[in-house]
């Protein structure tokens, strides 16, 4: 009996002709009824599964025009540059300048999350904190998860995850930042232009590095600076100044 050779260039012509597939697709293209064969002409190409729909959909790699989240979507179904759902969740715990909520987290991905982020708490991948009675997810790492935490607690609820503040919001408040900028110091610019970094939200270092003229990394210096309370912009007295200390007598 002659052995069937089946050839992967039938699964690159039909995901470039139709973008996305599903395996009974990819089967039909190849001739074939089973699975481990489409798998195997699989690895011979670049191609991605969908994190929406379980996995189902198919497409080459090379189609993607992913977003500045390494986000695609393509007539509902959602792909990612981080590969599956359980690991796009952790990559934006992980990446989150503030921990993230089930619900922030839903609505920046459009699907379901509680499964995966309890399946990643569980393993130890993420951790959690209690915050405002709901559970904020968050970096493992105890030092990145303080900062995450310390973010959260400090920032104004405004905008949902992942938006970016209405432009009337953002003139108001870059008129006002520089007008205060003006009257500070050196460190009092670079702790209040941290500040507001976090009272913006997560990724804002660059939008307020443009609006005040101070580098991105001294933003983020001011902010680092914050999240570990180094809060001492001058000594209110010199050294040494101010009353004498009193030592209290002891009867004899």
């Amino acid at each position: 009996m002659p052995i069937t050779r089946f050839n992967s260039e039938s699964v690159v012509r039909l995901l470039r002709k139709r973008t996305l597939a599903t395996m009974e697709d990819l089967k039909a293209a190849l001739g074939t009824a089973v699975d481990m064969t489409v798998f195997r002409k699989l690895r011979e190409i670049e191609y991605m599964t969908s994190y929406s729909h379980s996995g189902r959909f198919y497409a080459l790699t090379q189609a993607a025009d992913f977003d500045s989240r390494g986000l695609w979507t393509l007539r509902d179904v959602h792909f990612s540059r981080f590969g599956s759902l359980i690991d796009t969740v952790e990559h934006f715990v992980l990446e989150s300048d503030a921990g993230v909520f089930a619900s922030e987290l839903a609505s920046a991905l459009l699907v379901e999350v509680k499964d995966p982020l309890l399946n990643l708490f569980r393993s130890e991948r993420i951790a959690r904190e209690e915050v405002d009675g709901l559970y904020l997810y968050c970096s493992p790492d105890r030092g990145w998860q303080r900062q995450q935490l310390l973010a959260r607690r400090t920032a104004v609820p405004a905008e949902p995850f992942g938006a970016v503040p209405r432009q009337g919001t953002l003139d108001e408040t870059k008129a006002a930042i520089i007008l205060f900028l003006s009257s500070l110091n050196e460190k009092q610019r670079r702790l209040f232009a941290g500040l507001e970094s976090l009272r913006l939200g997560p990724g804002n270092d660059q939008r307020i590095a443009d609006w005040t003229g101070l580098d991105v990394h001294t933003v983020a210096k001011g902010r680092h600076e914050l999240h570990e309370r180094d809060l001492k912009l001058d000594r209110i007295r010199r050294p040494g100044a101010g009353r004498p200390s009193v030592e209290k007598k002891r009867p004899k």
